[in-house]
């Protein structure tokens, strides 16, 4: 096991609040911090365009976060193209891949949109859209056999849900895949940094920088086993080697998929953040986690009124308060011990609902925190529950959206 105090040390504003909200966004660590400082403040240039010394800095030190990212999940450099976030990974590949009338895809119901909408947007072009049911919040294989043509092209499937955090046997879903001579699709965004994951049976897997990686927001990535299956959906600079008004020469993968000056500063971020995570050790932050799941599993099944919707052990614990709306009982958690947990449909609507019309509270941990911040969060809810008088308390109307979006993650 890690050094728990020391590792705190990097997450200043844990000291501040109880920071249970992980699977929206981790933290990110002051040597990431750091990195991107120094960049502005140092060698601030842009990437892969120039000779002069600050452009050369600048994209030595993306390249090598490239190099961080490939060596972590056991891939090549190549292999890892550079996106804003998950959903650009996914849009990436839907958008990529070559369709035809009367093509499948087939999605898991558990997926977060980011690993269903891109694929519903393509009934626009023809395909089918088949849903996977599961069980318990887990998908049988044999599921996916039944549910296998030799029209589907691509299955799509949320390596850890976001909303019950169970994991899914994603080995043997590639197997089918792959004997049905499609491809599989893992949305790793949950599952990247949290738990050991193996890449060899996976086509593309769609990473968030700022979840399990410990990275700073709006940096993502594609692993691509064949980056060279994919076409350009978006083109522009960076992209090409040569332009004329008759010819375009395009740059070799991943070049050619990352158009447009990125996120410099956060590339060079996660860099440090993949650092600290590969020194932790997935299998150490997994044990942990599950070890903190356990214990807020066991301690929220002690109270009345309160409904578990998560298997025990799982990271990421969904529940409801019977009668409390989950904004209200998240807003009082906030309010009487600075317990930071998300309310609603986590970006997976058909999921979430199928607990309750108006989504769960859900409790998310990452490597940093601790068993006394769980039964913290137990105590409180057991606080508020005792204080509560539901003749009293008013129906909970949320307060209206001010940009009229859903919450995401």
């Amino acid at each position: 096991m890690y050094d728990l105090t020391a590792l705190r040390e990097e997450f200043p504003v844990l000291e501040e609040v109880i920071y249970l909200d992980n699977a929206a966004t981790t933290q990110t660590p002051v040597r990431s911090v750091e990195a991107i400082c120094d960049f502005f403040y140092e060698y601030a240039g842009n990437y892969g365009r120039g000779t002069h010394r600050l452009a050369r800095e600048t994209t030595i030190r993306c390249e090598e976060s490239r190099e961080e990212l490939a060596t972590f999940l056991g891939a090549y450099p190549e292999q890892i193209i550079w996106t804003g976030n998950t959903t650009g990974a996914i849009n990436l590949v839907s958008q990529g891949l070559a369709w035809k009338k009367g093509d499948e895809v087939l999605c898991t119901a558990l997926e977060h949109h980011s690993n269903l909408l891109p694929w519903m947007a393509l009934k626009k072009r023809g395909v089918k859209i088949g849903i996977i049911p599961h069980e318990g919040g887990y998908v049988d294989p044999d599921s996916v056999s039944d549910m296998i043509t030799g029209k589907t092209r691509v299955v799509a499937v949320t390596q850890m849900s976001n909303v019950t955090g169970t994991i899914q046997p994603v080995d043997e879903i590639a197997d089918i895949v792959h004997d049905a001579g499609a491809v599989i699709v893992v949305d790793g965004a949950q599952s990247v940094g949290h738990i050991p994951v193996d890449i060899t049976k996976m086509d593309y897997l769609a990473i968030a920088g700022h979840k399990g990686l410990l990275g700073p927001q709006g940096v993502g990535a594609l692993y691509a086993e064949d980056p060279a299956t994919l076409s350009e959906s978006q083109y522009g600079g960076g992209t090409v080697t040569s332009v004329s008004f008759e010819e375009v020469t395009l740059r070799p993968v991943p070049a050619r998929l990352e158009p447009g000056t990125p996120n410099i500063p956060g590339i060079i971020g996660m860099g440090p953040a993949i650092r600290l995570v590969d020194e932790l050790g997935a299998e150490a932050i997994a044990d942990h986690e599950e070890a903190l799941g356990t214990a807020l599993f066991d301690a929220l099944e002690e109270i009345g009124l309160v409904d578990i919707f998560s298997p025990r052990g799982t990271p990421v614990l969904s529940f409801g308060v019977q009668g409390l709306h989950p904004d209200l009982v998240a807003t009082r958690l906030d309010d009487m011990a600075a317990i930071c947990v998300r309310s609603g449909m986590h970006c997976a609507e058909p999921y979430a609902r199928s607990f309750c019309d108006q989504g769960t509270v859900r409790a998310s941990v990452a490597c940093y925190n601790t068993e006394e911040e769980v039964m913290i969060l137990a105590d409180t809810l057991r606080e508020m529950l005792d204080e509560w008088d539901p003749d009293s308390e008013p129906d909970y109307v949320p307060e209206p959206d001010p940009w009229e979006k859903s919450k995401c993650p």
